[in-house]
Protein backbone atom coordinates (compact mmCIF):
# COMPACT_ATOMS: atom_id res chain seq x y z
CA UNK A 1 0.00 0.00 0.00
CA UNK A 2 1.46 3.40 -0.94
CA UNK A 3 1.24 6.50 1.20
CA UNK A 4 -1.19 8.06 -1.28
CA UNK A 5 -3.63 5.20 -0.67
CA UNK A 6 -3.93 5.84 3.07
CA UNK A 7 -4.98 8.82 5.13
CA UNK A 8 -2.33 10.92 6.83
CA UNK A 9 -2.92 9.28 10.22
CA UNK A 10 -1.95 5.89 8.80
CA UNK A 11 -5.46 4.56 8.45
CA UNK A 12 -7.07 2.32 5.87
CA UNK A 13 -7.14 3.15 2.18
CA UNK A 14 -10.01 5.09 0.68
CA UNK A 15 -12.68 2.93 -0.94
CA UNK A 16 -12.77 2.81 -4.72
CA UNK A 17 -16.04 0.89 -5.23
CA UNK A 18 -19.44 2.48 -5.83
CA UNK A 19 -21.99 1.99 -3.04
CA UNK A 20 -25.74 2.46 -2.66
CA UNK A 21 -27.24 5.04 -0.33
CA UNK A 22 -28.48 3.43 2.88
CA UNK A 23 -31.54 5.71 2.84
CA UNK A 24 -32.68 6.10 -0.81
CA UNK A 25 -30.70 3.23 -2.40
CA UNK A 26 -29.34 5.40 -5.26
CA UNK A 27 -25.71 4.95 -6.24
CA UNK A 28 -23.01 6.89 -4.40
CA UNK A 29 -19.89 7.88 -6.36
CA UNK A 30 -16.69 6.43 -4.84
CA UNK A 31 -15.37 9.91 -4.07
CA UNK A 32 -18.30 10.70 -1.76
CA UNK A 33 -17.85 7.52 0.27
CA UNK A 34 -14.11 8.18 0.48
CA UNK A 35 -14.63 11.79 1.66
CA UNK A 36 -16.92 10.88 4.56
CA UNK A 37 -15.58 8.19 6.88
CA UNK A 38 -18.79 7.56 8.82
CA UNK A 39 -21.72 8.84 6.79
CA UNK A 40 -20.23 7.69 3.47
CA UNK A 41 -23.10 5.23 3.11
CA UNK A 42 -25.51 8.15 2.59
CA UNK A 43 -25.71 10.08 -0.72
CA UNK A 44 -25.16 13.85 -0.86
CA UNK A 45 -28.89 14.58 -1.21
CA UNK A 46 -29.87 12.47 1.80
CA UNK A 47 -26.92 13.88 3.74
CA UNK A 48 -28.19 17.44 3.07
CA UNK A 49 -31.64 16.39 4.33
CA UNK A 50 -30.04 15.00 7.46
CA UNK A 51 -27.98 18.16 7.88
CA UNK A 52 -31.17 20.21 7.72
CA UNK A 53 -32.68 17.68 10.15
CA UNK A 54 -35.77 17.62 8.00
CA UNK A 55 -36.01 13.87 7.61
CA UNK A 56 -34.72 12.06 10.65
CA UNK A 57 -33.56 13.11 14.12
CA UNK A 58 -29.78 12.87 14.43
CA UNK A 59 -29.97 10.36 17.28
CA UNK A 60 -32.17 8.07 15.17
CA UNK A 61 -29.64 8.33 12.35
CA UNK A 62 -26.75 7.46 14.69
CA UNK A 63 -28.63 4.48 16.10
CA UNK A 64 -29.46 3.35 12.57
CA UNK A 65 -25.75 3.07 11.77
CA UNK A 66 -25.62 0.14 14.20
CA UNK A 67 -22.06 0.92 15.31
CA UNK A 68 -20.53 2.78 18.29
CA UNK A 69 -20.56 6.47 17.31
CA UNK A 70 -20.51 9.66 19.35
CA UNK A 71 -20.91 13.29 18.35
CA UNK A 72 -18.48 15.71 19.99
CA UNK A 73 -17.67 19.39 19.77
CA UNK A 74 -14.20 20.81 19.04
CA UNK A 75 -13.15 20.31 22.67
CA UNK A 76 -14.21 16.66 22.82
CA UNK A 77 -17.42 17.29 24.77
CA UNK A 78 -20.00 14.65 23.86
CA UNK A 79 -23.37 15.85 22.59
CA UNK A 80 -24.91 12.54 21.44
CA UNK A 81 -24.00 8.86 21.36
CA UNK A 82 -25.48 5.86 19.58
CA UNK A 83 -26.99 2.94 21.49
CA UNK A 84 -24.05 0.67 20.56
CA UNK A 85 -21.62 3.21 22.03
CA UNK A 86 -23.69 3.58 25.19
CA UNK A 87 -23.74 -0.21 25.56
CA UNK A 88 -19.97 -0.31 25.03
CA UNK A 89 -19.32 2.14 27.89
CA UNK A 90 -22.18 0.85 30.06
CA UNK A 91 -23.83 4.26 30.45
CA UNK A 92 -26.99 6.07 29.44
CA UNK A 93 -27.14 9.19 27.28
CA UNK A 94 -27.66 11.50 30.31
CA UNK A 95 -24.42 10.11 31.79
CA UNK A 96 -22.35 10.95 28.68
CA UNK A 97 -23.95 14.12 27.28
CA UNK A 98 -21.95 17.20 28.22
CA UNK A 99 -18.92 15.17 29.37
CA UNK A 100 -15.52 15.00 27.76
CA UNK A 101 -14.52 11.85 25.90
CA UNK A 102 -11.99 10.81 28.55
CA UNK A 103 -14.73 10.86 31.18
CA UNK A 104 -17.07 8.84 28.96
CA UNK A 105 -14.43 6.18 28.25
CA UNK A 106 -13.05 6.34 31.83
CA UNK A 107 -9.54 7.31 30.79
CA UNK A 108 -7.12 6.91 33.69
CA UNK A 109 -5.78 10.43 33.16
CA UNK A 110 -9.18 12.15 33.11
CA UNK A 111 -9.19 11.90 36.92
CA UNK A 112 -5.97 13.91 37.30
CA UNK A 113 -6.03 17.63 38.16
CA UNK A 114 -7.38 19.57 35.20
CA UNK A 115 -9.35 16.58 33.88
CA UNK A 116 -9.73 15.27 30.36
CA UNK A 117 -7.93 17.42 27.81
CA UNK A 118 -5.92 19.32 30.41
CA UNK A 119 -3.22 16.89 31.60
CA UNK A 120 0.28 16.31 30.24
CA UNK A 121 -0.94 12.97 28.84
CA UNK A 122 -3.70 14.58 26.76
CA UNK A 123 -1.32 16.18 24.26
CA UNK A 124 -0.39 12.71 23.02
CA UNK A 125 -3.94 11.33 22.97
CA UNK A 126 -4.65 10.01 19.45
CA UNK A 127 -8.40 10.22 20.05
CA UNK A 128 -8.25 13.87 21.06
CA UNK A 129 -5.86 14.71 18.20
CA UNK A 130 -8.13 13.00 15.64
CA UNK A 131 -11.23 14.86 16.87
CA UNK A 132 -9.37 18.19 16.88
CA UNK A 133 -7.81 17.64 13.44
CA UNK A 134 -11.12 16.67 11.88
CA UNK A 135 -12.88 19.63 13.47
CA UNK A 136 -10.20 22.08 12.31
CA UNK A 137 -9.62 20.72 8.78
CA UNK A 138 -12.91 19.04 7.94
CA UNK A 139 -10.90 16.01 6.78
CA UNK A 140 -12.21 12.56 7.69
CA UNK A 141 -9.79 10.10 9.26
CA UNK A 142 -10.15 6.33 9.02
CA UNK A 143 -9.04 3.58 11.36
CA UNK A 144 -6.58 5.68 13.33
CA UNK A 145 -4.74 3.54 15.91
CA UNK A 146 -5.21 4.74 19.49
CA UNK A 147 -4.74 3.49 23.03
CA UNK A 148 -6.88 4.02 26.09
CA UNK A 149 -5.56 3.55 29.59
CA UNK A 150 -8.74 2.82 31.53
CA UNK A 151 -8.88 3.00 35.33
CA UNK A 152 -6.64 5.23 37.45
CA UNK A 153 -3.28 6.78 36.61
CA UNK A 154 -1.46 4.20 38.76
CA UNK A 155 -3.55 1.11 38.02
CA UNK A 156 -5.06 0.74 34.58
CA UNK A 157 -5.99 -1.59 31.76
CA UNK A 158 -4.63 -0.60 28.37
CA UNK A 159 -7.00 -1.06 25.44
CA UNK A 160 -6.24 -0.71 21.76
CA UNK A 161 -8.65 1.13 19.50
CA UNK A 162 -9.14 1.96 15.86
CA UNK A 163 -11.22 5.09 15.38
CA UNK A 164 -12.65 7.02 12.45
CA UNK A 165 -13.78 10.65 12.46
CA UNK A 166 -15.89 12.86 10.23
CA UNK A 167 -17.04 16.47 10.51
CA UNK A 168 -20.78 16.93 10.09
CA UNK A 169 -23.36 19.38 11.42
CA UNK A 170 -20.57 21.57 12.85
CA UNK A 171 -19.51 18.69 15.13
CA UNK A 172 -17.25 15.66 14.86
CA UNK A 173 -18.59 12.13 14.60
CA UNK A 174 -16.24 9.58 16.15
CA UNK A 175 -16.76 5.89 15.38
CA UNK A 176 -15.12 3.08 17.32
CA UNK A 177 -14.02 0.58 14.66
CA UNK A 178 -12.20 -1.69 17.12
CA UNK A 179 -11.68 -1.84 20.87
CA UNK A 180 -9.90 -4.63 22.66
CA UNK A 181 -6.40 -5.85 23.42
CA UNK A 182 -3.73 -3.57 21.97
CA UNK A 183 -2.87 -4.63 18.43
CA UNK A 184 0.63 -4.65 16.96
CA UNK A 185 1.27 -2.02 14.26
CA UNK A 186 -0.15 -3.18 10.94
CA UNK A 187 3.26 -3.66 9.36
CA UNK A 188 4.62 -5.86 12.18
CA UNK A 189 3.61 -9.44 12.99
CA UNK A 190 2.16 -10.25 16.38
CA UNK A 191 4.68 -11.48 18.95
CA UNK A 192 3.92 -14.76 20.71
Amino acid sequence: MTASETNEAGGAPAESQAHSCAMCHRGIPPGVAARRAITGSVCDECFRHLEARSGMPLLDFLNGLGVPVLVADSDGVVELASKPLLELVGKGLPQVRGRRGGDVFECAYAHLPGGCGKTVHCSGCAIRRAVTETFMTGRSLRQVPAYLNRGTATQFLQLGLLISTEKAWGMVLLRIDYIGPPQPPRDQPAQH
